[in-house]
């Protein structure tokens, strides 16, 4: 009966000790993994911040872009009224003409 608890002990050792290396290796897989978890956390911050930047960049290359457009316009606006005066300016003249060559 000696022997066969020496058997049950042995294999019980051997038991134990198959199942230290599995925990071991367990936990370093654990933390080799909190680690690259770790790692992405700090990337998808990084990222975020980065969006956010492009994000608000965004926003002042559109107000940049609405004041041209505005800019744009006022310019067109002050060109019609420059070509409208000419325009009338010319009307103007070729009435005087007219009443000139009515009155002559």
């Amino acid at each position: 009966m000696a022997d066969n608890s020496m058997v049950i002990l042995t294999s019980l050792r051997a038991h134990i000790n198959e199942l230290t290396a599995q925990h071991a290796s367990l936990q370093a897989r654990c933390n080799g993994l909190q680690a690259q978890c770790d790692s992405l956390k700090q990337e998808i911050d990084s990222r975020d911040k980065k969006i956010e930047e492009l994000t608000n960049e965004l926003a002042q290359r559109d107000v940049r872009y609405k004041n041209l457009q505005i800019s744009q316009r006022a310019e067109l606006d002050t060109r019609q009224l420059q070509e409208n005066k000419e325009r009338f300016a010319k009307l103007v003249r070729e009435i005087d003409k007219c009443i000139s060559l009515l009155n002559g």
